[in-house]
């Protein structure tokens, strides 16, 4: 593969997409039998254990799969609350290899090997990551949030193998068949962890769209400051193009020294997706 390739495969996955660890020892499922809750209660319960920062950094090990292309690299990731993803990957001896900055409305990342870079609009990446287009979005996916939780106005609640399974109902989806073909709407079901109240998996999709869909499973919570958040992400893309991906972080602080340091050298050549 070539080195284009490689760094395109890694600005493909945070832009989809999909993050934390610390010093606290995991907790398992529960067993026993649940408390009834109801969607508008259960949502309350998730939003009140959201994991909330204003910067944040971990060490991050990526591992992605397209229809005929693998990769895997390790690096570090950085970010601003609903304003920068920074992330940057190296070589075995520390030589750093690519330095991805990601902005409300724009992509960038140079290759140090290659002297280029490359710097372009969010939305030229919607055929990769076709349902999470906004970089608010792709943050909430990175640590286990859900940014649109209370915005979904009609769900029904389950037991689904030990726990909650947030699922849109009967009479939305009855009024979603009246409107138009062409209307897109995001369906999603969320099951939640009974214990700590955290998102553990996602199935979303386009309604009229059987070939658009996005998995997500989060697992190995820990707790950082006075929240959990998942240190190991599945993330898994149907759309035009195929992607699945695995991150999982080490060292998580939230910092608000951290910083975000990115500039291009004026030799580089610019590169186009």
């Amino acid at each position: 593969m070539s080195r284009r390739l490689h760094i395109l495969l890694i600005v493909s996955l945070f832009v989809l997409t999909f993050i934390a660890s610390s010093c606290s020892s995991k907790k398992a499922m529960v067993k026993t039998s649940l408390r009834e809750f109801t969607a508008g209660r259960l949502i309350e319960e998730v939003e009140n254990n959201k994991f909330d920062y204003g910067r944040f950094q971990a060490k991050i090990n990526v591992k992605i799969e397209t229809n005929d292309k693998n990769l895997n690299v390790k690096g570090q990731l950085r970010m601003k609350k609903d304003s920068i993803i920074w992330t940057s990957f190296s070589l075995p001896l520390g030589v750093e290899m690519v330095r991805v900055k990601l902005e409300p409305d724009s992509v960038f990342f140079l290759n140090r090997n290659d002297k280029t870079y490359l710097c372009e609009s969010i939305e030229s990446f919607d055929d990769i990551s076709p349902m999470i287009t906004t970089i608010q979005m792709l943050q909430s996916v990175l640590v286990g949030n859900d940014i649109r939780l209370r915005e979904s106005d009609d769900y029904k609640v389950e037991i689904d193998n030990g726990q909650y399974n947030l699922m849109i109902s009967k009479s939305l989806k009855k009024s979603i068949k009246h409107n138009d073909e062409n209307w897109k709407v995001m369906m999603k079901d969320i099951w939640i962890d009974p214990q700590l109240f955290k998102i553990t998996k996602y199935y979303i999709k386009e309604y009229n769209d059987s070939k658009r869909k996005i998995e997500l499973q989060y697992s190995d919570f820990q707790l950082v400051g006075d929240k959990y958040c998942p240190t190991k992400i599945s993330i898994y893309v149907h759309g035009d193009k195929y992607l699945k991906a695995k991150i999982s972080y080490s060292n998580i602080s939230v910092d608000d020294n951290i910083g975000f340091n990115f500039s291009i050298p004026q030799k580089y050549e610019r590169l186009y997706k």
